[in-house]
């Protein structure tokens, strides 16, 4: 299994970070922000694999 990133919950802010993308996640990871982004929108769970 490889580590794609790191989720971190504090109170009522989670940070979310993408291993291997910069500032523009979408351009570097479209595919792990795509499941990031659907994943908030619809109300669900982070994903722990994307």
């Amino acid at each position: 299994m490889q580590v794609g990133g790191r989720i971190v919950k504090y109170e009522r802010l989670t940070l979310v970070t993408v291993r291997g993308a910069g500032h523009l996640v979408p351009l570097n990871k479209p595919s792990k922000a795509l499941a990031l982004t659907h994943s908030f929108l619809s109300g669900k769970n982070l994903p722990i694999h994307c």
